[in-house]
């Protein structure tokens, strides 16, 4: 049965609410990778002073303007790749989020820190971001439960 691997980067607003600024998805049998960098919503307010967005923005280096999709149009077209197959995230802060806008979101509680996961140190986006990429955390998960022999359903 086919399910998704997803993961994200963005801005932490407090509690279970972020701005988004990449999310990719990765489906179950390695096939098809998917990456949205997506825009900053226009009636956020944004200070490039605050100490939290200069201190997340240095972490990933995705800037607040930066973005290709708009998060209503990267969110309906993954809902239209996932079909509403079952979302893996790693994390009950994205676990929850996620909740919000598909039906089927598990987590991954199983899987070690990020910290500790660099075998797929080749599949980064195009910002090479290290660590902080979302296409190389997706990647990540679906080598973790492969190579573990974790049968998710």
């Amino acid at each position: 049965m086919l399910f998704w691997y997803c993961d994200f980067e963005g801005f932490s607003c407090g509690g279970n609410d972020f701005i988004v600024k990449e999310i990719s998805i990765l489906s179950s049998d390695g096939t098809q990778c998917f990456t949205y960098k997506v825009g900053s919503p226009n009636n956020y307010i944004y200070s490039p002073q605050d100490k939290t967005f200069r201190y997340q923005f240095e972490r990933h280096h995705l800037a607040w303007e930066d973005g290709d999709y708009s998060f209503s149009h990267a969110m309906w077209d993954i809902t239209m790749k996932v079909k509403g197959c079952v979302l893996y995230v790693k994390g009950l802060e994205k676990q929850r989020f996620l909740q919000n806008y598909f039906p089927y979101v598990s987590q991954l509680d199983m899987v070690p820190s990020f910290k500790q996961l660099n075998s797929c140190t080749t599949e980064w986006c195009e910002y090479r971001h290290g660590k902080c990429c979302a296409r190389k955390k997706v990647h990540e998960l679906k080598h973790f439960v492969d190579t573990n022999g974790i049968v998710l359903n």
